[in-house]
């Protein structure tokens, strides 16, 4: 998500969980191995040497729409919403019910190489050595499904501060939304590789009915403590999983500039001109290996 020029300032839902998941858990098919790599322990990472914990350092979960962590391990303070520097682009970010909702706005006549989005950021500092996990839970996301494609759902690590400017350097692992209703699992920015999963029938049914919309969530993993330094991002829809790995291109282990900013957030691309996004986010967290 601007992810190139990811403008964002960003995103989700307090619903009965338990009674969403047991109805649309039986509709999904299976995640197998072409579509998804095996996923991993949710508070372990395994580098090159001894298991690496994971604590969780911050949570935001938005009551009242207030963007101030009720944990706050390191001090980082309150998410602020990002700004894309694209007129017209009406980057809001507003308080759902137990939510917030990030929505953005790509005005007709923007270059392609411009993406407005708008995102939620959490000042951080996350340099060589360091190893961090962010995650976000979405539900009912609106934009241009049936019809041109053309927006991505996220959470996004770069460097900067609240204003997004195109060249920094980050990375992101979105839902992106494309032409004809295809939806993929993707690592667009930050990736040595070429990295992304299309996404079953079923799967795309559960985060974009319009009706019974199923919460998603979305884990982004950067491990500067390995060379290479490597990535991965997750994707959890009920009980379906998928995960891609990569290959961190600006964020390495022994150098690279520090990641500044972390949050979830929206975008639309050059497939949807004219149109708007939004997405509501139910809550945002980071694990660190420090500070717990």
């Amino acid at each position: 998500m601007s992810m190139k020029a990811i403008r964002m300032t960003e995103k989700t839902l307090a619903r009965a969980a338990m009674c969403l998941l047991t109805g649309a858990a039986l509709m999904l098919p299976p995640a197998t191995p072409a579509s998804a790599e095996p996923g991993f322990h949710p508070t372990i990472i395994r580098g090159t040497g001894r298991p690496a914990e994971l604590q969780l350092a911050y949570l935001a979960s938005f009551p009242g729409g207030s963007l101030e962590p009720e944990l706050d391990k390191l001090n980082f303070g309150a998410m602020v919403p990002g700004d894309p520097l694209i007129p017209d682009s009406d980057p809001t970010v507003t308080a759902g019910q137990g939510d917030v909702i990030v929505s953005i706005h790509r005005p007709l006549g923007l270059s392609p190489d411009d993406i407005p989005a708008e995102s939620l950021f959490t000042p951080v500092n996350f340099g060589p050595g360091s190893l961090v996990r962010i995650k976000a839970t979405f539900i009912a996301p609106v934009g241009p499904y049936a019809t041109t494609g053309g927006f991505a759902i996220g959470l996004v690590g770069r460097i900067g501060g609240k204003d997004d400017l195109p060249l920094e350097p980050r990375v992101a692992a979105t839902v992106n939304v494309r032409p004809n209703q295809l939806v993929r699992l993707n690592v667009p920015f930050g990736s040595v590789e070429t990295r992304n999963t299309v996404l079953p029938q079923a799967v795309k049914d559960a985060i974009f009915s319009t009706t019974d919309p199923q919460p998603f969530t979305l884990e982004l993993t950067i491990d500067r403590t390995t060379t290479p330094a490597t990535g991965t991002a997750k994707l959890t829809v009920i009980d379906q999983v998928y995960t891609l790995s990569f290959t961190l291109a600006d964020f390495l282990a022994d150098g690279g500039p520090a990641i500044t900013n972390v949050g979830p957030g929206i975008a639309v691309n050059s497939n949807g001109p004219g149109q708007t996004a939004s997405v509501h986010v139910r809550d945002f967290r980071i694990y660190t290996n420090v500070g717990g």
